[in-house]
C-alpha cells in the first residue's frame, strides 16, 4: 500500500533537499568555510617587532571572508595543535625547535598542510636541517634598510596574477637557496651589490605546499598594498585554495 504525502510535507521535503544541495555546492565551491590560518610568531629576535607585526597581520588577514587567522607564540601548538589549521605562517627569528616540534611541523606539511614562511622565517631554527630543507631557504644576510623595486617574474601564477612591479622600503634579503627546487615569482635588484635576489618562491613538499616571501621588516612594508595582497594570496595558495 503506497504512502500519500500531503502537499505541505512535499514542499518541506523539497526545501530540505534544496538546502542540502546548496550546502554541498558551498563546500565544493567558493562558499566553503574560511581558511583557518595560524600566524606563529617567535620572540627570540631583537631587530623586529614580531609580536606587534604578527598581531597586525593576523587581524589584516582575518578581514577577508576567505581567511580566519589566529595568533600564537606557544611552541606547544606545533606539537599538538596544527591539525586544526589548513596552513601555518611563520614570522619567527632565530629560536629553537625541539625534535618533536620539527617532526610534527614537517609531518603536517607532508600530509597536505600549507606552510608560509615570511621574512625572518629563513633566519630561524638555524640548526634544524629538516626545517630548512623544507623551506629551501637559509638567511645569508641582507642589504641596508632602503627603497627597492620588487619585480614580478611570473605574472601567470595565482599569487601574482594582476600584480605589477612595486616599490617597497625594507631589507633586501639574500638567501642560500636552490633555484631548481622552487618556482620563483618575484625578485629584486640590489644596486649596492649589483645582484638580483629572489623575493618570493613556492614549491611542493610531500602532499603540502610551501610559500616564502622575503619582505616584512616593519609596518612600512606590512602596510604596502602589494605586500598585503601577496600575503592573502600566498596563504590561500599554500592551503590549496588558490
Amino acid at each position: 500500500m503506497g504512502i500519500s504525502l500531503s502537499v505541505d510535507i512535499k514542499e518541506k521535503l523539497a526545501l530540505t533537499w534544496g538546502a542540502l544541495s546548496l550546502n554541498r555546492k558551498q563546500r565544493g565551491g567558493k562558499c566553503m568555510e574560511p581558511l583557518r590560518l595560524l600566524v606563529f610568531v617567535g620572540t627570540e629576535g631583537v631587530y623586529h617587532d614580531h609580536v606587534g607585526n604578527g598581531k597586525f597581520m593576523a587581524a589584516m588577514l582575518s578581514k577577508t571572508e576567505d581567511i580566519k587567522a589566529d595568533f600564537s607564540q606557544d611552541y606547544e601548538v606545533l606539537t599538538d595543535g596544527l591539525h586544526t589549521y589548513g596552513a601555518v605562517m611563520f614570522y619567527t627569528d632565530v629560536g629553537t625547535l625541539t625534535k618533536s616540534q620539527e617532526k610534527s611541523l614537517l609531518s603536517f606539511i607532508t600530509q597536505g598542510g600549507g606552510f608560509f614562511g615570511l621574512h625572518t622565517a629563513a633566519a630561524s631554527f638555524r640548526e634544524c636541517k629538516g626545517y630548512h630543507g623544507m623551506l629551501n631557504g637559509f638567511f645569508n644576510g641582507h642589504s641596508k634598510y632602503m627603497d627597492f623595486t620588487v619585480s614580478i617574474i611570473d605574472s601567470e601564477n595565482p599569487i601574482t596574477q594582476g600584480l605589477e612591479d612595486f616599490v617597497v622600503t625594507d631589507e633586501l634579503y639574500y638567501l642560500k637557496h636552490d633555484p631548481s627546487k622552487s618556482q620563483h615569482l618575484m625578485e629584486a635588484y640590489d644596486p649596492t651589490k649589483d645582484e638580483t635576489h629572489v623575493m618570493a618562491f613556492k614549491h611542493s613538499y610531500g602532499n603540502g605546499r610551501v610559500f616564502f616571501f622575503a619582505l616584512g621588516h616593519d609596518m612600512v612594508a606590512l602596510e604596502n598594498p602589494a605586500f598585503q595582497k601577496t600575503m592573502r594570496r600566498g596563504a590561500l595558495w599554500a592551503s590549496g585554495r588558490l
